[in-house]
């Protein structure tokens, strides 16, 4: 695989695991408290929803299938950078 295509395709997570390496370097520089692991527990799953709602689609999954299975004629465009 061309490497320029992997980073292209998975730069979220890329830009999402240094942001959060940085502020796990930041929050636990001294001794790990609660606090700092719970915030680092909340800035994993906040950094994690946003692929999840939105999926490969680019609209989120439940109005994909909404549209499908409405009964009605569905135009479906499918894109793949491959």
């Amino acid at each position: 695989m061309n490497p320029a295509a992997f980073v292209n395709h998975h730069s979220y997570a890329i830009a999402a695991v240094a942001v959060f390496l940085v502020a796990a370097s930041i929050l636990l520089r001294r001794r790990p408290r609660s606090v700092s692991v719970a915030a680092l527990a909340l800035l994993a799953v906040l950094l994690l929803a946003p692929p999840l709602y939105v999926g490969a689609t680019g609209q989120p999954s439940a109005a994909l299938g909404a549209a499908l299975s409405s009964g009605r004629p569905t135009l479906l465009e499918v894109y793949s950078d491959l």
